[in-house]
């Protein structure tokens, strides 16, 4: 594990904000030569993902997990090995933390308790897995991936919140410099309404016009974005358009799957159409097991009579 590889190394405290939620940016977090080394082997990546189907729609995230990286043979020899194993690392987890400490202390102040007493322990964190997420207390993943080359102008991802789950996340952008491509930036967004804000559909903003872009996060190369997901952590990737080389980006997150009730409820705006569909659902159940038992009657005796009909036109 290469602590020099450390993305946040050149952290400053006036790169940090709290509103309209806790965010950090650091540009350039990494010297030429290091950042150099990570671009040139992230064709590595962009090669494996251009072998899938998918990579033939337009504009969609294409990402390998830290489970999987590992999984494979293809990228042991590359810097990026040396990458995902410090940034899902306990280590690196611990100083993010502390980045976020007094943020953490007020919004979550039970997962900053939950931290600070089972660090030491050797279930506290490890790699995000489907099926052993529940066996840590934290669980990290750091995901290389790309956005398709784009056909058509599209946003990936409109205003939205990230899962629940999610305490931590961050985005590292590498852009390559023959990418001619418009947009593809992180927007930062406020509620300016100061009204309550309803998510419907993938923890997607309904009331889109409540809100406005506080900060964009130019997608460029070299340049980092974390923030600590709430439910204020509204952001989009702005339209992308003339993109004939995919846009690189990693993703470093961090989420815990032991505190059941997760860490906020999203607000879902409520479906008149899909409630009365669902009660009426509910209803024919309920009449159905109701009247079930006269209904059985009632098809026995048909039945009988069918056959006893039947038997004596044999007869």
């Amino acid at each position: 594990m290469d602590r020099n590889l450390s993305i946040i190394n050149n952290f400053q405290k006036k790169d940090y904000n709290s509103y309209p939620f806790p965010y950090f940016t650091i540009d350039k977090p990494y010297d030429d030569k290091i950042y150099s080394q990570l671009e040139k082997d992230y064709n590595l990546f962009v090669s494996y993902f251009q072998k899938k189907e998918d990579f033939k729609k337009s504009n969609i995230r294409l990402q390998i997990s830290s489970v999987e990286f590992f999984e494979s043979n293809l990228f042991k020899n590359s810097i990026w090995y040396d990458f995902i194993s410090y940034h899902s690392s306990k280590e690196f987890f611990l100083k993010i933390v502390d980045i976020f400490y007094d943020d953490i202390q007020k919004i979550y102040p039970s997962v900053m308790n939950l931290i600070n007493e089972n660090k030491n322990k050797q279930n506290f964190i490890g790699l995000r897995n489907k099926e052993k997420n529940d066996n840590f207390f934290f669980v990290s993943d750091c995901q290389p991936g790309i956005n398709t080359p784009v056909t058509d102008r599209s946003t990936v991802r409109d205003s939205h919140i990230d899962n629940p789950v999610e305490l931590i996340a961050g985005l590292f952008y590498l852009r390559f410099p023959n990418d001619n491509s418009i947009g593809g930036d992180l927007e930062i967004m406020e509620n300016i309404k100061k009204k309550e804000i309803k998510f419907h559909n993938k923890a997607e903003v309904y009331n889109k016009n409540d809100l406005s872009v506080f900060k964009k996060i130019k997608y460029k190369k070299n340049n980092v974005i974390f923030f600590l997901n709430t439910i204020n952590s509204i952001h989009r990737i702005s339209p992308r358009e003339n993109g004939l080389i995919p846009r690189n980006l990693t993703n470093i997150i961090f989420e815990t799957y032991y505190i059941k009730e997760k860490l906020f409820k999203i607000n879902y705006k409520k479906n008149f159409f899909k409630t009365l569909k669902n009660k009426f659902r509910f209803w024919l159940l309920f009449e159905t097991q109701k009247f079930y038992p006269l209904a059985s009657f009632f098809f026995s005796i048909i039945k009988y009579f069918i056959i006893f009909s039947h038997h004596r036109l044999e007869f």
